[in-house]
Parts: C-alpha cells; sequence; structure tokens
C-alpha cells in the first residue's frame, strides 16, 4: 500500500508541475522563487532549478548508476538513465 501511495502523491505532484510548467506566468514565477512555489506544490527539497531555453538544454547526471547493469548492457537500465537524465521528459514519436 505505502508503494501505491507514493506513486500517486507522486503523480499529483507532477501534475502540478505540469500545470506550472505549461503557463508562462507560473513558469516564471517557479524560476525566480523556486523554494515558495515547490512548498504550495508540496515539495521541500534542496533543489536547483535549471530552465531550458533555445539555447541551452540542460542535463541531470544522475548521482548513483548501477555499474553492473551498465556492463551487461542492460537496454532497460539505459532507458531508465536517459529519462532520468532528461527530468523523464520523453516522446512516443519522436519528431523529426
Amino acid at each position: 500500500m505505502h508503494v501505491q501511495k507514493t506513486f500517486d502523491r507522486d503523480l499529483e505532484i507532477g501534475a502540478k508541475l505540469g500545470a506550472i510548467i505549461q503557463d508562462s506566468g507560473s513558469r516564471t514565477q517557479l524560476i525566480e522563487n523556486p523554494t515558495e512555489v515547490l512548498a504550495d506544490v508540496g515539495v521541500s527539497a534542496d533543489i536547483a532549478i535549471f530552465a531550458d531555453t533555445a539555447d541551452m538544454v540542460h542535463l541531470v547526471v544522475p548521482a548513483k548508476v548501477d555499474a553492473d547493469r551498465i556492463a551487461a548492457g542492460d537496454e532497460a537500465y539505459f532507458e531508465e538513465l536517459g529519462k532520468a537524465a532528461l527530468g523523464n521528459c520523453y516522446y512516443e514519436d519522436v519528431p523529426e
């Protein structure tokens, strides 16, 4: 049951963040005052906000990786790492 509650909370936070990011005014507030906006969403962590622009895209390097899975060529793990590095943003159909 704990896993499902955590998953539901993550989805709720993700939906709130998605709405903030899609609204230009809310997005600006998030970039300018992340601590306050994130607290309103329910996130209380020491994090940095880096907003991508047309000229700059940020890549997140995971804090830990599973060297055994990398050495084994685990493609599912590579996909997990890619999603983590891109903030879980991915396309179902890759744009051309």
